[in-house]
């Protein structure tokens, strides 16, 4: 392997066990047997295991930050219904929280707490995506779509940890809603329960 592919192995064995066992289960010898490499080899790409988990949560934000740029830049603000522009903005969420369980189950249950520079990092995440649920609610407000007197702060606040939560529950905890077909589905019964209270009828 050449030295990216060696270190993406690297990351993906150790995705793996953190994921199945936890991070403070996880020891590098544990990382080193998955992979199938010397104990040095390791040390040639990650100084420990701190650095392994780090780069593993970093990478997950940089994958989310590049998502939510391709979907922002495929919506056509002008003509797509409120409806619709909801449905994509969870869709497009649940299908990248989907693609990746081991890393939804590492971030949004073992994450928080384990140390201050992951805790920093799943903020950025959590602080990313209640900015852009925030912008989305002003963009409803400026195009009349959303009334003036949603507190936008505590909608994104609340849809923020929903998310959260529907995404571990379908893809970490019930490994069910992983078809095409099943996160549409599922998008639609969101977009359902938020419409009524979020925007004005015309």
């Amino acid at each position: 392997m050449n030295p990216d592919e060696r270190k993406l192995q690297i990351l993906q064995c150790a995705k793996k066990l953190f994921s199945k066992n936890g991070y403070y289960e996880t020891q590098i010898s544990d990382i080193v047997d998955e992979a199938g490499i010397a104990r040095g080899t390791i040390y040639q790409y990650f100084k420990n295991k701190d650095e392994i988990f780090a780069t593993l949560f970093e990478n997950f934000y940089k994958k989310w930050e590049r998502m939510i740029s391709e979907t922002e830049s495929s919506i056509d603000l002008k003509n797509v219904t409120p409806h619709d522009y909801l449905k994509s903005r969870i869709k497009s969420s649940l299908y990248f929280f989907a693609s990746d369980n081991e890393m939804c189950n590492i971030v949004l249950r073992m994450g928080v707490g384990i140390n201050k520079n992951f805790d920093s990092v799943q903020k950025k995440l959590e602080k990313k995506i209640f900015n852009v649920i925030t912008n989305d609610l002003k963009i409803g407000q400026q195009f009349k779509n959303i009334s003036m007197d949603i507190d936008t702060q505590l909608f994104a606040n609340i849809f923020t940890g929903a998310l959260f939560r529907i995404a571990y529950y379908y893809f970490v905890v019930h490994k069910t809603q992983k078809e095409s077909h099943d996160i549409d589905l599922l998008a639609d019964k969101v977009v359902s329960l938020y419409s009524p209270g979020l925007f004005l009828k015309k």
